[in-house]
């Protein structure tokens, strides 16, 4: 089967209102427009061309993946996800309780993991991800505590620094400590917090990310927390891989994002939703980390292949040419193709044809044993292989 998809776009305060519309010719709603899903899950069900959903028509064989366009204009949450064992057991407790799925304060909705990758499609993409080293995080706090008058967070800024320097004492390691007490600290008030922001509007080298912080998230002590993270900016077409137990939070950009299909989100801070910090310190490490930022391999002309950390499925960016097509590619599994530039069209071993614009996207069953790709444009290719 080779059949086109359709979604609408979900309305997350976040979203932004023109990113989509503009790159995608997709007609604009007048309300933030944040993320537009394709796949089985049934957080947002994907429709085909007949009108039934994706997940109706394959059936009890769920997609493992989930293709996603991320549009935002103000930084999403601090936020981790679990991995496998965490997913199934949180899952299993919660349903024990009786939480019903679409409670607020409900934190796994379905027993998955939920690694993921974005890629930029627009240059200037903005993200956080990983811990910072605790020398680095010292070296910050001092920076600001040197700008700051107030005695109240100067003492608190000097604790942060010792205590971010220490090793595991048995009750976690100091950036665990740290990081956990910027949102639970209750010297850290809205009126030393507002002095923190003012203070570390001064430090050059963090100003610019403050001051997006403090605008969109003005009295969040996720604003403290956000500044122990890495702060990176991608190029259009690079991406970054975000493994379970990471933190990260998108700032702006547009991309494709693509994951287990897993809609399991721990947040930590810039963000009015459910916070449960008990839940999110079992899944976060606590350990320094900074995500490789890559462009995928080049495994043919026109053909790249980004590198996962995970098993059930690959991911791949196509970009065809007048010169140049993709033929008679293997077809391992279950497909989801996605067009972000020029018009592409994809043809299966079956002898079936179909032809992407911009902002559509199709899906390809694995009864197919092979697949073309011709045209001019690009396509991102979530592919199963399991």
């Amino acid at each position: 089967m080779l059949t086109k998809l359709t979604n609408v776009a979900l309305p997350y305060a976040w979203g932004s209102t023109h990113l989509i519309s503009d790159h995608f010719g997709i007609a604009a709603t007048g309300e933030p427009m944040a993320e537009i899903w394709f796949g089985t899950h049934a957080g947002s069900p994907t429709e085909t061309e007949s009108g039934e959903s994706l997940a109706s028509i394959i059936g009890s064989a769920r997609l493992p993946f989930l293709l996603k366009i991320l549009a935002a204009a103000k930084p999403l949450s601090i936020q981790a996800h679990p991995n496998a064992e965490q997913a199934q057991a949180g899952f299993a407790v919660e349903n024990a309780l009786g939480i019903p799925l679409d409670a607020g304060h409900r934190n796994y909705k379905d027993s998955l993991a939920k690694p993921e990758l974005i890629v930029a499609l627009s240059s200037g993409f903005e993200a956080l991800a990983g811990f910072k080293t605790p020398a680095d995080i010292a070296q910050m706090f001092e920076a600001i505590a040197l700008e700051s008058g107030n005695a109240t967070l100067s003492a608190l800024l000097g604790d942060f620094k010792t205590q971010v320097l220490t090793i595991d004492d048995g009750s976690g390691s100091g950036l665990e400590r740290v990081f956990l007490a910027t949102l639970t600290d209750e010297r850290l008030s809205a009126v030393v917090l507002d002095e923190f922001v003012a203070a570390a509007a001064k430090v050059d080298a963090i100003a610019p990310l403050v001051a997006v912080l403090s605008a969109n998230n003005a009295g969040d002590r996720g604003i403290v927390s956000a500044l122990m993270m890495n702060h990176l900016e991608l190029k259009r077409g690079q991406a970054i891989f975000v493994p379970a137990g990471m933190p990260h939070a998108y700032l702006s950009g547009l991309g494709v994002e693509v994951m287990l299909a897993s809609d399991n989100v721990l947040r930590g801070g810039l963000t009015p939703k459910h916070i449960d910090i008990a839940e999110l310190q079992k899944v976060l490490i606590f350990e320094p980390s900074v995500p490789k930022v890559q462009g995928g391999r080049t495994l043919a002309q026109g053909l790249d292949q980004f590198d996962l950390e995970i098993s059930e499925f690959a991911f791949y960016r196509i970009s065809p040419t007048a010169a140049n097509l993709l033929a008679d590619a293997n077809l391992p599994g279950e497909s989801i193709a996605l067009c972000t530039s020029g018009q592409v069209a994809i043809s299966t071993s079956l002898g079936e044809r179909i032809v992407l614009a911009k902002g559509e996207a199709a899906y390809i069953s694995g009864d197919a044993r092979t697949f073309s790709v011709a045209g001019v444009g690009e396509i991102f290719m979530a592919v199963s292989t399991i």
